[in-house]
């Protein structure tokens, strides 16, 4: 066993722990665990000269805890059933928009800066959440790790933002502000938008779940007749 591997895993359930009670005292944005910890990893990281391999060699299982952490929002989904139903069409409208404009603008983006096609795939693939993400990523001859990395930065970012953003368009409709969040910054901005009210994070986890599904099952053959054709 590596020992700074082995430290790795240590420091993030610490730091987790840790960080967790200082939200609960001070819930502050800036003090949320998804965002301090990332930090100070890093920070350490580069301090101690740590590389990611290293750090993932032991806490990769942690990543993996994602996908049934993501059947947990099976249960406030179901208590929102028929607000849900309401707005199912509209719902649905939003995946497909959210989903091909994140692709798109991905590969868009990867192309005027000239990204190896490992990397173009990996940034199309970062926008549904990790666990979708990394088997989307496979499917399209992307990187696992690239994509976890992606899909991280672009929930942190979203999470950030999002309050901001939808300060700046006046939305007020919950579920509008929930999609969004689900879309856009995925199981960061489903936690975000379940703080600012429970029926926006409903919302935002069941667009989330939804995205990521449908992705994985018509994604990469919608991504083969793109190339193929353009």
């Amino acid at each position: 066993m590596n020992l700074w591997a082995g430290a790795c895993l240590i420091w993030t359930l610490v730091a987790y722990i840790a960080t967790k009670q200082v939200y609960r005292r001070y819930p502050k944005l800036w003090f949320s665990p998804a965002i301090l910890v990332p930090v100070l990893t890093i920070v350490l990281m580069m301090i101690f000269g740590i590389s990611y391999q290293t750090y993932q060699e032991d806490t990769q299982w942690i990543v993996n805890l994602l996908g049934p952490a993501t059947v947990a929002f099976a249960v406030p989904i179901y208590r929102y059933r028929e607000t849900i139903r309401q707005h199912l069409s509209v719902l649905s409208l939003a995946i497909v928009v959210g989903m091909t404009v994140g692709v798109v603008s991905a590969y868009q983006l990867a192309q005027m800066f000239k990204f190896s096609p490992e990397v173009t795939n990996s940034l199309m693939a970062r926008s549904i959440s990790t666990p979708f993400a990394m088997t989307f990523a496979e499917n399209i001859h992307g990187s696992a790790t690239l994509v976890s990395l992606f899909t991280i930065i672009t929930g942190l970012f979203g999470m950030v933002c999002g309050d901001f953003v939808l300060a700046v368009t006046k939305i007020r409709s919950n579920i509008a502000n929930g999609a969004a969040f689900g879309n856009a910054a995925h199981g960061f901005g489903t936690a975000r938008a379940q703080q600012r009210d429970s029926e926006e994070g409903v919302i935002a986890s069941l667009t989330m779940v939804i995205a990521g599904i449908l992705m994985v099952l018509v994604g990469p053959t919608a991504i083969h007749l793109w190339f193929a054709y353009f």
